[in-house]
Parts: structure tokens; C-alpha cells; sequence
């Protein structure tokens, strides 16, 4: 492609410098990125990069995928927005699609994984406020989002530091521990609300015995469970929901059907929307005047996510994501105990690597140095999350790269 001028990134840096609200820890060396297609970026000097942290699970079919770019030409030629007030054929045929994916029940529109998250919150919370159920048990290390409910309901105390008063009613609990978890559901207990693998946490599956036991003691109480599936969700692992992975793998696929489903980043390749799936005991608890987004839902939107719903099914991505995945697992693991890199950890195109002896920032800098764009979590860990058209060869390209940084 051709190079723009350095001049062109100092004024880009510049103007985030002076008129962009700085919430975002940027490297001062962070490339100034200008276009994209597949797995690749390219910054304003030309320079090259393999893109695995794609928007941070956010890019399921990599960038500039020539079908998103006409059904959002199409779309927006037709019908971009209407009220909620009324009825759009879009809105109808994505909810279908994904309620066969998920489970009987019916679904919720919105904007992000955060206001998903709030929406789980909300119903469980009207569902049980009657018995006064109002508390919602989450995981310590867990992450929700940015909202003021969802810094509460993260299990991460410097989310919430400087922003008291914090909502109340939220109880921590240590992930993958089953008798902590036991021990903190009460009677004002409406709802757990845990991820299928802790993202933003430092990418920690959860496994089937805790999943499983969790919907037993739920059950058995009155409980709804709220499976956050914001990052980990559609397809990243390679199959609809990761909680299915981890239940297929231990022979129980079939156990395991939470009461909400919240979804996000992949559901739209990019483009905002959000989504929560309401199993049968939520589904009808949110009634008119009690929960709305304006823009929940658009033809717009929709028509984005149905098409990379189709993408997916027809050019077979979930099954080369998964494939591809364990690939990437393989190498890197091939790779630990030599320079930075410790344990490795995840599913499909959800990766996680333990950082030795360096800083997590200080290892993906030095990794975009080299070309290979990834994302910290937690206190130490790199997630590689390449989208789910990545190639074996970009596989091998990326282990190269790092291999360089040893």
C-alpha cells in the first residue's frame, strides 16, 4: 500500500493528545492504523501487522470483509433505523437465528456486552424482587463491564476505585470454586453471573464440574444463572457459546442450558450490537416501560449480524477457528519456559499466555515491534485473538513472531 507521511501519525497522536478523553492506556509507540483486510492491519507508514487481538475479540472475520461492506452499503440504502415501536424484518430473522442457536426463549437487543450484562441483571433482579431476591453472586477476577452496574458486578476492585457510591447487592466469590459459591447463595440471592471463560481476567476457562454444579444449586434454590458471553461467545472457541465446549469435552453438552445468555463484540464483526438471550424463566419478565435502548436492534445492525452469521455456517469458519486455535495452543505451548512465555491457556481463537519475567505490556509492544498486534489481560497475561478466517500459515507467521521476541 502506499506510505503516508510520519508527519500524518504525529498529528493522528497529537489530536488524541488534545481533544480525545485519554481512558485507554496507549503505548506511546502504538501504531496509528489505517486499513485493514483479513488477519492484517497496516499503520500510516506501511508497515505491516498480523492482527490478533482483532478489536479485542471484536473482528470474527477480520477486517474488510468485502460481503460486510455490501450489506451495509444495502442495508443503508433501505432501512438503517426505526423505533422500537415498531416492527423491522431484521430484528425478527436475527432473533430467530440465534434463539435456534441458544435455546428456547426469546431475545433482547441493545448496543453492547456491558448494557447486555445490565439487562441479565435487570430481569433476574424484577424476577425475583417479589421474595426480595435482590443480590447477583459474580466471580472474583471477573469483568462485566464499564457501567456503574457492571463495576459493580465486576469482581475487580480497582474497577471501582474513585467511583463510589457503588451500586450495592452484588457478592464476590472465588471462580471455579463450587462450595464458595454454595455457601453465598441465600434468600436474597436472584441470580449467579459468571463467564465461561474470564477474559479481561486473564483468559480462564471455567470447567464443566463448576458449570455444571452451578446449575444444579441454582435450580434447586430458585436462582437464575447468567452466563456472561460477551468475549467468549459466538464461535470464538470454535462453538456457539463456550460454555458448549467445555461441556462437550467432558461428555455433559446436553446438562448444561443457563437461564440468560448475554452477547456481544463477535455478534457484530465490528459493527455495535449487543444481545441477550432469556431462557423460559426470564423471558417474559421484562415488559413494557420496564427495560429499553433506543438503538437496540436496528435493520442495520441486524442485517450485519445475520450476514456473518451466514459467513460463518457457510465458509465453515467456527470449525477452522477451532482447528487453527489449538494449533496456536500448540505452538506456544511448544514454546514455554523459553524467554516470557509460561502457561498457555483457552479454546479455539480465545488464547492465553502467562508473561515470565516481563511485563505484559512491556512483551506486546515488543511483539508489535515485530508485527504481531496482541492484547494484555489481567496482571500478566497476552490474549491472542485472531479472527476466525486465520489461516495455518498466519498460525505458523504469528509463532515466528514470537519466537522473535524470546
Amino acid at each position: 500500500m502506499k506510505k503516508e507521511s510520519k508527519i500524518q501519525s504525529a498529528e493522528v497522536r497529537a489530536g488524541y493528545a488534545q481533544h480525545v478523553v485519554a481512558s485507554y492506556k496507549r503505548s506511546a509507540t502504538a501504531p496509528v492504523l489505517v486499513k485493514g483486510n483479513g488477519a492484517r492491519v497496516w499503520d500510516a507508514e506501511g508497515k505491516e501487522y498480523l492482527d490478533f487481538g482483532s478489536g479485542i475479540a471484536v473482528n470474527c472475520l477480520g477486517h474488510a470483509h468485502p460481503r460486510l461492506a455490501e450489506v451495509m452499503k444495502k442495508q443503508g440504502e433501505e432501512l438503517v433505523h426505526v423505533s422500537n415501536l415498531f416492527f423491522h424484518p431484521k430484528q425478527a430473522e436475527l432473533a430467530r437465528e440465534l434463539v435456534k442457536r441458544t435455546g428456547p426463549g426469546k431475545m433482547f437487543f441493545c448496543n453492547s456486552g456491558a448494557e447486555a450484562n445490565e439487562s441479565m441483571v435487570k430481569a433476574a433482579r424484577k424476577a425475583g424482587s417479589g421474595e426480595g431476591r435482590v443480590e447477583v453472586i459474580t466471580a472474583l477476577n471477573s469483568f462485566h463491564g464499564r457501567t456503574m452496574g457492571m463495576i459493580a458486578a465486576s469482581g475487580q476492585e480497582r474497577l471501582r476505585e474513585g467511583f463510589g457510591p457503588v451500586m450495592p447487592g452484588f457478592v464476590y466469590v472465588p471462580f471455579n470454586d463450587l462450595a464458595a459459591a454454595d455457601q453465598a447463595i441465600g434468600p436474597k440471592t436472584a441470580a449467579v453471573m459468571v463467564e465461561g471463560i474470564q477474559g479481561e481476567g486473564g483468559v480462564i476457562p471455567a470447567t464443566a464440574e463448576y458449570l455444571l454444579g452451578l446449575r444444579k444449586m441454582t435450580q434447586e434454590r430458585g436462582v437464575s444463572l447468567l452466563m456472561d458471553s460477551v468475549q467468549c461467545g459466538h464461535y470464538r472457541t470454535g462453538r456457539f457459546q463456550s460454555y458448549e465446549l467445555i461441556l462437550e469435552k467432558a461428555g455433559k453438552k446436553d446438562e448444561f442450558l443457563p437461564d440468560a445468555v448475554s452477547m456481544a463484540k463477535s455478534l457484530g464483526g465490528g459493527f455495535p450490537i449487543g444481545a441477550v438471550w432469556f431462557g423460559k424463566k426470564l423471558q417474559d419478565v421484562l415488559v413494557p416501560g420496564s427495560h429499553a435502548t433506543t438503538y437496540g436492534g436496528t435493520a442495520l445492525a441486524c442485517a450485519v449480524a445475520l450476514e456473518i452469521l451466514k459467513i460463518i455456517e457457510e465458509e465453515k469458519l467456527a470449525e477452522n477457528i477451532f482447528v487453527r486455535g489449538e494449533e496456536l495452543k500448540k505452538g506456544l505451548a511448544q514454546l514455554a519456559g523459553r524467554g516470557w512465555v509460561g502457561e498457555v491457556r483457552g479454546f479455539g481463537g480465545m488464547v492465553g499466555v502467562i508473561v515470565k519475567g516481563r511485563s505484559h505490556a512491556e512483551v506486546a509492544e515488543a511483539l508489535a515491534g515485530v508485527g504481531l498486534l496482541v492484547v494484555p489481560a489481567g496482571s500478566d497475561v497476552l490474549r491472542f485473538l485472531a479472527p476466525y478466517s486465520v489461516t495455518k500459515e498466519e498460525i505458523q507467521e504469528a509463532l515466528e513472531k514470537v519466537r522473535a521476541t524470546l
